[in-house]
């Protein structure tokens, strides 16, 4: 008896789990498919050697919404350490960027936006397996 109960709790306890990690991995992939487009408004400016007003304003709208994603996904995902990190580095880099475009100085964006291209990746390369997020 003891033994069923055992294995009955077993495969509750896989199914739930189960369940949890495909929630998980959908929610993600939807924020940083939403990221995606304001990212590469990004990457297009990051090769110009200046800035006009309308540029740095769509920048600036970028990065907003790149801070909104990512205080989304920190806020709706249980997270661990590792996405606890590269999280808090892709909004202090967006912010960065935010600030960077309204002060129109480009050098800082390149950088910043080199920077946060790093964290993303980073987060890309570690759970990319378990929740298929390369858009």
């Amino acid at each position: 008896m003891k033994l069923k109960k055992g294995i009955l709790a077993g495969i509750c306890a896989m199914v739930i789990s189960g369940v949890a990690s495909i929630g998980y991995g959908a929610t993600q992939q939807e924020l940083c498919k939403n990221m995606w487009d304001p990212f590469q408004s990004m990457r297009a400016v990051t090769g110009l050697m200046e800035l006009t007003p309308e540029q740095c304003t769509q920048l600036s709208k970028d990065a907003a919404a790149i801070l909104a994603g990512a205080k989304e996904s920190h806020d709706s995902i249980s997270v661990d350490k590792n996405y606890k990190v590269l999280n808090d580095e892709v909004t202090y880099h967006a912010a960065n960027i935010d600030a960077a475009s309204k002060a129109n100085d480009l050098e800082e964006v390149q950088v910043q936006f080199r920077r946060m291209t790093i964290a993303c990746r980073n987060c890309h390369k570690i759970y990319k397996s378990e929740q298929r997020l390369v858009p």
